[in-house]
């Protein structure tokens, strides 16, 4: 399978982002880009300087990315698998330069750590260790000062993608595995599939988690009011509430809390009496407003899943 493991850095400078240097390894560990570039409109980059070591002196005599962008091109288009680090960031940032169809080769090595050790060490899906604690845990021992520079971190992401895809395999049974052995395509692919599978898992989990929320129905002295809470009222929060004359007078669960907010102030919009603005509204409810608080529900749509 044709590889191109690539990591870029850069000026670091939000929307004005330009690319300083870009590395690509093939699928062999063969150096087949290595070039530090010259921004257009960035002068300075003092912050990114501090991490990469790459000064505006350094690229002052070196080419424009824009002068290479064709035969980058090839490089992506001639491979079926882009690997990186924290991948996104790379590619948002080569696609400000028009680069295309990136997104769809695209494998994280980040989410292939993640994938293989989140059991054994409880990493968290977004909080990821960096590219140098995760190398060095499977066994990349560092060239002295080498790390961050495009070339040292491509290198090391190969690196952990070839230590990773055997442990990947084996952790979730996929096909027998010989540590000697290089992988076939075809396994690879197997692998990556099964990635994907297990991100979008993980992005609708959380998806799920975000979306659940309690609503409180609250008696104040203006009126009735609704609160919407992530979690659970602390006991402050009702001390709060006792010093303000305000009683709890039922609270729901839902999957979806917002949904649920907003169709709840919907129906009861026509009962509003008072308050700051739609969301900090009173209510003067009777007994089949309450019910119908009572007795709301709703589920969760994922549409992304």
């Amino acid at each position: 399978m044709h590889i191109a493991c690539l990591d870029t850095e850069s000026t670091s400078t939000g929307l004005s982002n330009e690319i300083l240097e870009l590395s690509i390894y093939n699928e062999q560990g063969e150096l087949i880009h290595n070039q530090l570039y010259k921004p257009k409109k960035v002068r300075k980059w003092h912050f990114a300087e501090r991490v990469h070591g790459i000064s505006p002196k350094m690229v002052e005599d070196k080419p424009y990315f824009s002068e290479h962008i064709d035969d980058i091109q090839k490089i992506f288009d001639a491979s079926e698998m882009i690997l990186g680090f924290a991948i996104d960031n790379d590619i948002r940032l080569l696609k400000k330069y028009g680069m295309e169809k990136l997104t769809r080769k695209a494998m994280d090595v980040k989410d292939l750590y993640w994938a293989v050790f989140k059991d054994e060490t409880g990493v968290d899906y977004y909080h990821v260790p960096s590219l140098v604690t995760c190398a060095e845990n499977c066994g990349y021992r560092w060239r002295e000062g080498s790390a961050h520079s495009a070339m040292a971190d491509a290198e090391a992401t190969l690196f952990c993608f070839n230590y990773l895809i055997h442990k990947f395999a084996v952790k979730y049974q996929l096909f027998e595995v010989a540590d000697d052995s290089p992988l076939t395509d075809d396994q690879i692919r197997k692998i990556w599939d099964y990635l994907r599978h297990l991100h979008k898992e993980e992005k609708h989990r959380k998806a799920v988690e975000k979306a659940k929320g309690i609503l409180y129905l609250v008696k104040t002295k203006q009126g009735y009011a609704i609160y919407a809470r992530k979690r659970s009222l602390t006991e402050e929060d009702l001390e709060n509430f006792k010093n303000k004359g305000r009683k709890i007078v039922y609270q729901i669960e839902l999957a979806d809390s917002q949904k649920g907010y907003e169709d709840l102030l919907s129906k009861f919009a026509p009962k509003i009496i008072g308050g700051e603005n739609y969301y900090k509204a009173f209510y003067d409810l009777d007994d089949k407003d309450i019910e119908l608080f009572r007795g709301y529900t709703n589920e969760f749509v994922d549409e992304n899943y």
